[in-house]
C-alpha cells in the first residue's frame, strides 16, 4: 500500500534546492522547454503591474484610467487560469517528449496544447475553485479551526491532483473522468524506491516562507524612506502627521517627531517589488513541479517509452537521489 506522508518545512527547502539544480538537466536536454515557463512568468508580471498601476491611477485621479485598468485586471485575471494551464499542458508535453528523447519545438508543444480545449476549461474552474476556497480560507474571520483543516486540506489536495492530472491530459489526451483514472493507475503501480514520495505536496509553501523577509525588509524599507523622504514626494500620497496615529509615548524610542509626516508612496514600490519578485519565484516553482510530476508520471505509466539514457538519472530524480546521491535532501555526505 502506497503511504502518504507530508514533509516538514527543512525537508521541503531541501526538496526545492535540489530540484531547482537538477531540473536544469532536464531543461538542458531540450531549450524549448524554457518559453512556456517564460510566458508564464510574463503574464504573471503583467497582472501584478496592472493591479498596482490600477491602484496608483485611483489615487492620483487619473480621469478614469483607473477604471480602465481595473477592467483590464479583471479581465487578465480571469483569462490567466486558461493562459496558465495551456502553457503548462505544453511544458508538460515538452518535458515528455524529451524525456522520451524526441526533440520537439514550441510550437508543437502549442498545438498539441491547442487540441487540449476541453481539458484546458477543466482545469481552470477547478483552480478558480481552488482560488476561492483559499481566499475565503484567508479572509474569513469566521471560519472554526475544522473548517479551515478541511478547507486547507482541499488546497493542497487540488494542488496535487492538478500536478498529477497535467500529465495524463498532455501526455496520453484523456479526458477528467479517465484522467481520475491515470491518477489511480499511478498510485498503484509506484515503484518501492518512489512510495516514500508520491502523495507529497512537493515543496509546498515554500514560497510564501522564502519572500516573507524579504517582504518584512521593503516594508521596513518603505516606512522608513515614507517619513525621511516624505518632503520630496507627491502630497497625493501623504497619509498624514504620526502624531495623529501614534501614540505620544512612542516617539520616546523613534528617531523622528509628532510632526513628521508620512508618505505612502515608497512603501507602495516596496509592496510592488515584493509581489513582482515572488509572483516571478512562484510562478518558476511551479514549473519545476510540472517537470517533477510530468517525468514521475512517464516513469511510472510510460517507461517504456523513456530514453534509455535518462533512465537512471530520472530514477535519482524523482526520489529526490536516493541514498546514493549526496545532494540529495537528507543524505549524508560518505
Amino acid at each position: 500500500m502506497t503511504r502518504f506522508r507530508k514533509p516538514g518545512l527543512s525537508e521541503r527547502f531541501s526538496q526545492l534546492g535540489y530540484l531547482l539544480k537538477h531540473t536544469a538537466t532536464i531543461v538542458g536536454r531540450d531549450r524549448d522547454i524554457l518559453t512556456p515557463v517564460m510566458r508564464i512568468i510574463l503574464f504573471s508580471v503583467i497582472l501584478v503591474t496592472l493591479f498596482f498601476a490600477m491602484i496608483f491611477s485611483y489615487v492620483v485621479e487619473a480621469n478614469g484610467t483607473g477604471t480602465l485598468l481595473l477592467l483590464a485586471w479583471l479581465g487578465a485575471a480571469f483569462y490567466h487560469f486558461f493562459y496558465f494551464n495551456r502553457q503548462e499542458l505544453a511544458l508538460s508535453w515538452l518535458v515528455f517528449e524529451t524525456a522520451a528523447g524526441r526533440d520537439r519545438s514550441f510550437s508543437e508543444a502549442t498545438d498539441h496544447a491547442g487540441k487540449l480545449g476541453g481539458q484546458i476549461r477543466i482545469l481552470a474552474f477547478l483552480d478558480m475553485a481552488a482560488a476561492w476556497i483559499a481566499w475565503r480560507r484567508g479572509n474569513s474571520n469566521n471560519n472554526g479551526l475544522l473548517t479551515n483543516l478541511v478547507l486547507g486540506a482541499m488546497t493542497e489536495g487540488w494542488d496535487l491532483v492538478n500536478h498529477f492530472l497535467l500529465p495524463a491530459f498532455a501526455v496520453d489526451g484523456v479526458g477528467f473522468r479517465d484522467g481520475m483514472g491515470k491518477l489511480r493507475a499511478t498510485r498503484e503501480n509506484v515503484p518501492e524506491t518512489l512510495v516514500g514520495v508520491f502523495g507529497i505536496d512537493v515543496i509546498g509553501r515554500v514560497v510564501a516562507t522564502i519572500v516573507a523577509p524579504l517582504y518584512i525588509l521593503l516594508i521596513l524599507v518603505g516606512l522608513i524612506v515614507g517619513v525621511w523622504a516624505s518632503g520630496t514626494m507627491p502630497a497625493a500620497f501623504e497619509a498624514g502627521r504620526l502624531g495623529d496615529v501614534l501614540p505620544p509615548a512612542a516617539f520616546d524610542y523613534l528617531p523622528v517627531s509628532a510632526a513628521s509626516v508620512f508618505n505612502w508612496l515608497p512603501l507602495f514600490v516596496c509592496i510592488f517589488l515584493g509581489k513582482f519578485v515572488s509572483s516571478v519565484f512562484k510562478r518558476v516553482v511551479t514549473a519545476v513541479k510540472v517537470i517533477y510530476f510530468t517525468l514521475f508520471y512517464a516513469r511510472i505509466l510510460h517507461s517504456e517509452d523513456l530514453a534509455p539514457d535518462i533512465r537512471d538519472e530520472l530514477e535519482s530524480y524523482l526520489s529526490f537521489g536516493g541514498k546514493d546521491d549526496d545532494d540529495a535532501p537528507g543524505a549524508v555526505p560518505t
